[in-house]
């Protein structure tokens, strides 16, 4: 088999890591170097660190004549996996879908967009942590006092940093940090800011998700969270499985 991955995610690496471990030749493709660093090692995978776009992609299908291409990019990346499904038909590619479980969590607030949780904060006073990456930074620039109010957290890397300057958020208010982050360090950050809220978007437990609620209920901040939109795909257990077994149909 031949197989094209799409998406720098834990889930993208495990599956990496699967095909590897059964002598798999798959070409990855990640979007960021911070997703690379973690893709050492690995038999027969060739990662290719770059975007491409649907044209780009659809050239590719075409050339490679992968056997499958697997989509395992971040569950908010909407238009990437639609250029992929798109891509895919197009040069008629087989596509299987890796998606994330929902958690909801009781103790959270959710939204169904980052424009209602924008316009929540805008109603409610008080210090935000947020915790959503850098792809969103320049949808709470709405908040009144944003520069002030908002301790971005984002990974350290320098397109991420000169982000945030350029969106005017203060330097003081911006934390480089590579997580996964525990319960006890989110509420030290919590308590240090004095955060009256911790935006995060709902994740799996590779995300950190619970620590993040955790340490919510345990420094009496609210956790508000932006809801992944409903997709079809398959677990990264059921994904695994599958191609476990026309591993084992080719052997036989």
């Amino acid at each position: 088999m031949n197989i094209c991955i799409f998406g720098g995610t834990t889930e993208g690496r495990k599956f990496a890591e699967f095909l590897s471990e059964n002598n798999i030749n798959a070409d990855l493709y990640i979007a960021t170097e911070y997703g690379q660093q973690f893709l050492k090692n690995l038999n027969n995978i060739h990662v290719h660190q770059k975007r491409i776009d649907e044209k780009e992609m659809t050239g590719l299908f075409l050339e490679k004549k992968y056997d499958w291409v697997v989509d395992a990019t971040h569950p908010f990346a909407k238009l990437v996996s639609h250029n992929i499904v798109k891509a895919a038909l197009v040069s008629s590619t087989k596509y299987k879908r890796i998606i994330r479980s929902s958690m909801e969590n009781k103790h959270c607030t959710y939204f169904q967009s980052f424009t209602e949780c924008v316009d929540y904060l805008k109603e409610n006073e008080g210090n935000i942590l947020l915790a959503t990456g850098s792809k969103d930074l320049d949808k709470f620039t709405a908040i009144e006092n944003y520069s002030e109010r908002i301790f971005v957290r984002i990974l350290p890397m320098e397109s991420s940093l000169k982000r945030c300057i350029e969106l005017g958020y203060e330097n003081k208010n911006i934390i480089c940090m590579q997580g996964p982050f525990s319960t006890e360090l989110n509420a030290a950050m919590i308590k240090s800011i004095n955060a009256k809220y911790l935006v995060t978007k709902e994740s799996s437990d590779s995300g950190g998700f619970d620590e993040k609620v955790q340490s919510c209920l345990n420094t009496g901040a609210e956790c508000l969270v932006i809801s992944k939109q409903y997709e079809d795909g398959f677990t990264l257990e059921e994904i695994m499985g599958f191609f476990k077994k026309l591993i084992l149909e080719q052997a036989g």
